[in-house]
C-alpha cells in the first residue's frame, strides 16, 4: 500500500539516515538500500539541493547525515511506512 502513495528507494534512504550511529558514505547506502551508487549519488544531490541533507567530504569518503528538517521530513515518512504496512 506504501508505494501506491510514495517512492519506496527515498523513503527507504531516508529513514536509513535516521540511524545517526553509522557514518553514511555513498556505497553503504547504496549496499543497505538495494540501490545504485548512481542512483544515490542523484538522490543525494537532489536532497541536499533541498536542504535535507548535508554532506561531508572525509578524504576520498562522502558522509551524508540528515538535517534538522531532513529528520523531521524522515520521521514523517517513517510514521507513514508504519501506517501503510501491508
Amino acid at each position: 500500500m506504501f508505494s501506491i502513495f510514495a517512492r519506496p528507494k527515498p523513503c527507504k534512504i531516508m529513514t536509513l539516515l535516521r540511524d545517526t550511529e553509522s557514518q553514511w558514505h555513498l556505497s553503504k547506502i547504496a549496499k543497505n538500500s538495494d540501490t545504485t551508487y548512481v542512483y544515490v549519488t542523484k538522490l543525494i544531490s537532489k536532497l541536499q539541493k533541498g536542504g535535507l541533507v548535508s554532506v561531508e567530504s572525509k578524504g576520498k569518503k562522502r558522509v551524508v547525515k540528515l538535517t534538522e528538517k531532513g529528520v523531521a521530513a524522515a520521521n514523517s515518512i517513517s510514521e507513514l511506512m508504519n501506517k501503510l504496512q501491508d
